[in-house]
């Protein structure tokens, strides 16, 4: 039987447990890694989720609910991530048909999110608890699917030099590319 990983979240207090307390927590309330990478990433980004009533009104225009814009201006949906439950209650009032095209609407918006922050690079501080090892690395996420692009590194400041050194390159890399396309252009006007 093939064994997946799994994985949990460590609070501050529960960081200085000994290595078999956390073996302990990982067997009892673990969750298979892509899974609890999948709710994690949604979790801490769904702040940074943009609820604006126009966007919102746009979106509703765009799925040929256009009758729907006049009262989706009543609900102050800007609120949505302070006041979760009051918002949908609001929505669900006037209608569920506006309550589910903004949870339709709210859950395109996170996506988008997501994809934006799978793309980046990050640094990823891991720690095996059965292996007794932890470290940092540079790596990036794919629909909770780890990818580690760099070997190990001792120190959370030694990773933030690598990726900033890398990110530079890259920069550099695209000046360069787009200054050729430049002179290129130039020369086939000529």
């Amino acid at each position: 039987m093939h064994n997946k990983k799994r994985g949990i979240i460590l609070d501050k207090q529960s960081e200085t447990l000994n290595q078999s307390k956390k073996a302990e927590l990982l067997r009892e309330k673990g969750k298979p890694l892509k899974e609890l990478r999948k709710e994690v990433i949604k979790k801490e980004l769904s702040p940074r989720v943009e609820t604006r009533s126009y966007l919102f009104e746009r979106f509703l225009q765009q799925t040929g609910k256009p009758e729907l814009v006049e009262e989706a201006r009543k609900v102050p949906i800007e609120e949505y991530s302070s006041k979760p439950n009051q918002v949908i209650s609001e929505l669900s009032f006037i209608g569920a048909s506006l309550a589910e095209g903004f949870l339709d609407f709210y859950g395109i918006q996170l996506s988008h999110v997501v994809e934006n922050y799978e793309k980046r690079l990050h640094i990823i501080e891991l720690e095996s608890v059965d292996q007794k090892e932890s470290g940092f690395y540079i790596g990036k996420f794919t629909e909770g699917n780890l990818a580690i692009v760099s070997p190990r590194l001792d120190s959370e400041e030694q990773a933030q030099e690598k990726l900033s050194a890398f990110l530079t390159m890259k920069q550099n890399r695209q000046k360069d590319y787009s200054q050729l396309e430049l002179e290129q252009h130039l020369t086939d006007k000529d």
